[in-house]
């Protein structure tokens, strides 16, 4: 389906069902992930691994994923997944059952029929299902070139590129490549040509060489007599991927996890293509490169001759030592060009090898080979905005993290006030209250002097803040400033924000007197400065905190009859939430007082989150849904007849209702009330935002239904809920 304007329109995510074949392996992994950050309204796993699985367990609880146990080769496991499901998006990724003795050079052949099989079958089923049920649906492969096919009509035509590789003993050529290759082939002629078959939409993604590659077969290996890791001086990276300098395309699996749901929500773009995915194009002596820069070890590329590698004392050595030939010497180019498109379309970039490198520097398999950071620990942390909700979370993350005993410096404006009090009352051994002026880098970097890490939020609700936003931005250039200066300091966790002034550029600003959301992008530019700057820095972003709820609920008279003596007192009066969204739109979500885990997580691992921004969030919910939760508390109370409903008000009298009934400045009401008329206009935000992410770094992180509930019995929480 296509627009006026000629663009192919999009399919809404909230509207689709998706079903992931393949579902705990590492694409399935991601592609579950990017389904539920991009808020479709089911997601099913198919897999054949048991229920007790830490990461079965994974996807079900942390990201809410219905699974299916069976096995992709029962075609009657296949059908009923497909009938039950009714599924419309589905994601199809395969495995070949290659040999597992070393050396072996038989046997791939049938590893390879027996997938190609698998992928007929399912693609058969898919069929008949279709024709039963006639539910359109979309199917993404992952597949692979044909190279068994490729190296025939190559050799027919005596291309000289592919004179040297040869088939194994058995006649397979990269068998796991060639399986799904041939898959593919059979998938699209099938529907192609099958009357009735127009409702089954196909797209096809052929992956590059992966950088999970290195985490396995590719692992750098410590070069010594008698392969001692501890002793080793070199490590080297064993492949004849040519001499080393020729580019490759490699890419990370995870980002199919923004990829994937891109191209189901537009289906009719996407149909009938074969997108060649990749990120970058990067020579393995970079890579090696990249090894020495993080490790601070001598690593290597080394190449081999093919039959070097056939030889190497691993499983399945002579496939990888074809696929190795086939992607340095014939393998076409992918598309790094439409890769990029379709990530900017939700506002993400390839992950670099770099980047990579860096988000699994703790992984065991360099760990078991001697590669491991050995990065300073970090004990001590100052906390600048202390007294602030995040600050008082972080303080409090930090005293609880059972792993270490942090001792925290408070920074605070004013040492005296009851709220840097309770700070210290937390732990007066472990608490120590500094006096700081964040007007003063001095101040802030004697604040920072001998301390390992930091965490930094500016507090808006400061006088002078209010009075000037620049100076809430000078405040984190500040802090910024004498973190760098600070000879100790090891790490910096930034709590910033989306630049909605940015982002907002080419929308309308739907009848709202200005689109400048000026604490945000307050925070937003102090982050661009922080990038500048020679700091380890990792950034996170919160959504809107579920306790802000709370405050959206205003009582409001109950209309009486101009006859009635009836008056509006505190009993008569209806709760109502205002939140200047309709009541389907959604809205990102997670208490704040999940944010002190996340962070000492971050310290735990810091070397590991260096550079990174993560975009925080447990939920997804709509106005409506946030009122029936509350609805749960409230109704299920014996002290009140009362119900919560919601009312939609435009923003600038929303911004003015908020501020004359609660303690909250107007400034700060309209810059969150802009945040929501945000929403409204477009999902960049929200996608910058991941509850994978969010549970993979604080796995006790709650999602809304289970704060409330939590917080039922709490008297601050009653008393807004209007219950005694």
């Amino acid at each position: 389906m296509a627009t006026a304007d000629g663009k192919a329109s999009s399919k809404p995510a909230g509207s689709s069902v998706a079903l992931v074949f393949g579902a705990s392996g590492e694409q399935g992994r991601a592609v579950m992930e990017g389904l539920v950050d991009h808020g479709f309204s089911k997601v099913y796993g198919f897999t054949r691994l048991q229920e007790n699985r830490e990461d079965v367990r994974y996807l079900q609880d942390a990201l809410g994923c219905l699974l299916i146990q069976g096995d992709i080769a029962n075609i009657e496991e296949v059908e009923k997944a497909l009938k039950e499901t009714r599924a419309d998006c589905i994601f199809l990724v395969t495995t070949t059952e290659l040999p597992t003795e070393i050396g072996q050079t038989t046997g791939c052949w049938n590893a390879m029929e027996a997938e190609f099989e698998v992928i007929q079958q399912f693609f058969d089923v898919l069929l008949k299902v279709h024709k039963q049920d006639g539910l359109p649906r979309h199917v993404v492969f992952s597949t692979k070139d044909n190279v068994h096919q490729l190296y025939h009509s190559n050799n027919e035509n005596s291309n000289m590129d592919w004179k040297d590789l040869s088939p194994m003993d058995d006649g397979s050529i990269v068998p796991h490549y060639s399986a799904k290759g041939k898959g593919a082939g059979y998938a699209k002629q099938l529907l192609q040509d099958t009357p009735g078959a127009s409702g089954l939409a196909l797209t096809l993604v052929t992956l590059p060489f992966v950088y999970s590659n290195f985490l396995g077969f590719f692992t750098p290996l410590p070069v010594s007599s008698e392969q001692d890791k501890h002793n080793a001086n070199q490590w080297s990276i064993s492949a004849s991927l040519g001499d080393g300098s020729k580019p490759l395309d490699m890419m990370s699996v995870s980002d199919l996890s923004n990829i994937i749901p891109r191209i189901f929500e537009q289906p009719e773009r996407y149909r009938n293509q074969n997108i060649r995915l990749s990120a970058c194009r990067i020579s393995m002596d970079e890579i090696a490169a990249h090894f020495s820069d993080l490790f601070g070890k001598d690593v290597i590329y080394n190449p081999l001759l093919p039959q070097e590698v056939a030889a190497l004392p691993f499983p399945s050595a002579p496939a990888m030592a074809q696929m190795c030939q086939y992607l340095q010497q014939c393998a076409p180019p992918h598309d790094m060009g439409t890769t990029q498109t379709i990530l900017e379309a939700s506002h993400r970039k390839p992950q670099s090898f770099q980047d990579w490198l860096l988000t699994h520097s703790d992984s065991s398999a360099f760990e078991r080979v001697g590669l491991d950071l050995d990065a300073p620990e970090i004990s001590s942390v100052v906390v600048f905005g202390a007294t602030s909700p995040q600050g008082r979370s972080v303080i409090r993350g930090l005293l609880n993290d059972t792993r270490k005993q942090y001792t925290v410096r408070a920074a605070c404006l004013d040492v005296a006030s009851d709220a840097a009090k309770a700070l210290e009352s937390l732990d007066t051994e472990r608490v120590t209250l500094v006096a700081t002026n964040l007007d003063d880098v001095a101040s802030c970097q004697a604040a920072a002097e001998g301390v390992d890490g930091a965490f930094l939020v500016t507090d808006f609700y400061q006088d002078s803040a209010q009075a000037n936003v620049e100076v809430e931005q000078q405040h984190a250039k500040n802090v910024i400033d004498a973190c760098e200066a600070a000879s100790s300091i090891k790490h910096l966790v930034f709590s910033t924000m989306d630049n909605v002034e940015g982002m907002m550029k080419g929308h309308d600003n739907n009848g709202n007197k200005d689109n400048n959301s000026s604490i945000v992008d307050a925070k937003a530019k102090a982050a661009a400065y922080a990038r500048t700057k020679k700091l380890s820095v990792t950034y996170v972003i919160l959504p809107c905190y579920s306790e802000l709820f709370l405050d959206m609920i205003q009582r409001l008279p109950v209309p009486t009859p101009k006859s009635s003596n009836t008056s509006n007192d505190a009993d008569t009066a209806k709760l109502v939430l205002t939140i200047p969204l309709k009541n389907d739109e959604k809205v990102m979500c997670m208490s704040v007082d999940d944010l002190g885990p996340a962070v000492s997580n971050i310290f735990d691992s810091y070397q590991v989150y260096a550079g990174h921004e993560i975009g925080l969030v447990t939920d997804f919910v709509s106005v409506s849904e946030i009122r029936d939760m509350l609805n749960v508390v409230i109704q299920g109370d014996d002290s009140t007849d009362n119900a919560l409903e919601t009312k939609t008000v435009p923003h600038d009298d929303w911004v003015a209702s908020m501020t004359a009934s609660t303690s909250v400045s107007h400034s700060y009401m309209k810059d969150l009330g802009q945040i929501f008329a945000y929403l409204s206009h477009t999902d960049a935000v929200k996608k910058r935002h991941s509850i994978a992410k969010t549970m993979k770094l604080v796995p006790s992180a709650r999602p809304l239904k289970l704060w409330v509930e939590q917080n039922k019995d709490n008297p601050s929480f009653r008393e807004k809920l209007g219950l005694r």
